[in-house]
C-alpha cells in the first residue's frame, strides 16, 4: 500500500507525507474519535503536510492562508480522490481523511513522521516550506508491517515569534475573527497590524520561515484574493463568499475588521 500511496499523493504534488500507528498517537478529542469511528476502528495513520504559500503579494491584508480559496475545499475534494482510489485497490479496508478539526494532536504526529520540527508556539515547521503548510490524515484499518518513525524535533526556541506578537494575551489572529463589538485596544491591535484576518507577525519573524518555496498545488495558486476590500466582499455571492475561509463566521465579521480600515 505505501507505494501505491506514494504514486497517489505525487500525482497530487504532495511531496511531505508519513505513516504512523494509531499507539503513537495522542487523541485529544475523545467525543470526535467516537462519533467518527463507528464502522471501523483506525489501526494506522496517513499524515499529509500540504503548503499553501503562494508567494508576497502587494497590499496583501488577510493571513496568508486566507488568500486563497477555503483549504477546507481542497482537502474535501484530495480526500474524495483518494480514499476512492485506496479503496479501489484495497476493498476490504476503510479510510477516512480530516484536516484542521481532527480528534487527533496532528502536530506532534506529523513530526514524529518526520514532517517537521515543532516551533514554539506549536505549530510544525518544516524545511521547505516552513509553517505555511496545512497537515492532513488519512486514518484506515489497515495495519503497514513498517512505519518510519522519528524523534520529535523542536525549533531552536530563539524567541522571536513571541517577541514579535502585538498580544500581550491571546491572539491577534483570534481577535479578528470574533464576532460582535470589539474593544478600543483590539480594534487598535487589528489597524496597525493592517491586516484584517487572521495574523501572520510570528510566522514572519520566525527564521525558519525565512525563504519558504512556493507551494506547488495549483489550489492554493488560483483565485487568490490578497488585497480584501469592503466592495470585494459585498460584491460576492453567497456561493462566492462560502468558497474563502473567512465565510465561517459569516459577512458581517470581515466587514467589521475593514472598517477600521477608514481610521487609520
Amino acid at each position: 500500500m505505501k507505494n501505491l500511496i506514494c504514486e497517489l499523493l505525487k500525482k497530487e504534488k504532495i511531496e511531505y507525507f508519513g505513516i504512523i500507528p494509531m499507539s503513537e498517537v495522542r487523541i485529544i478529542n475523545e467525543s470526535l474519535y467516537e462519533r467518527s469511528f463507528t464502522d471501523f476502528t483506525p489501526k494506522s495513520i496517513i499524515m499529509l503536510l500540504v503548503p499553501y504559500y503562494a508567494g508576497e503579494f502587494m497590499g496583501r491584508n488577510v493571513s496568508r492562508y486566507a488568500v486563497p480559496r477555503d483549504y477546507h475545499l481542497y482537502f474535501k475534494d484530495l480526500y474524495s480522490r483518494l480514499e476512492a482510489e485506496l479503496k479501489a485497490k484495497y476493498a476490504a479496508y476503510s479510510f477516512k481523511g480530516f484536516a484542521d478539526h481532527s480528534p487527533i494532536g496532528e502536530t506532534y504526529a506529523a513530526a514524529k513522521c518526520g514532517l517537521g520540527v515543532v516551533g514554539d508556539l506549536f505549530q510544525l515547521i518544516n524545511e521547505k516550506y516552513g509553517s505555511y503548510t496545512f497537515i492532513g490524515e488519512i486514518f484506515t484499518d489497515f495495519e503497514f508491517e513498517a512505519y518510519d518513525l522519528t524523534d520529535v524535533e523542536f525549533c531552536d526556541h530563539c524567541g522571536m515569534c513571541k517577541a514579535a506578537c502585538p498580544c500581550r494575551d491571546g491572539c491577534l489572529s483570534d481577535i479578528t475573527q470574533r464576532k460582535g463589538e470589539l474593544s478600543e485596544n483590539e480594534k487598535k491591535l487589528i489597524i496597525e497590524s493592517g491586516c484584517f484576518w487572521g495574523c501572520d507577525i510570528c510566522r514572519e519573524a520566525c527564521p525558519m520561515n525565512s525563504s519558504p518555496v512556493i507551494t506547488p498545488i495549483d489550489f492554493f495558486r488560483q483565485e487568490l484574493t490578497p488585497c480584501v476590500t469592503t466592495e470585494l466582499i459585498e460584491g460576492m455571492s453567497k456561493d462566492e463568499f462560502k468558497m474563502r475561509a473567512y465565510s465561517w463566521r459569516g459577512k458581517k465579521t470581515i466587514l467589521r475588521n475593514l472598517e477600521l480600515e477608514k481610521i487609520k
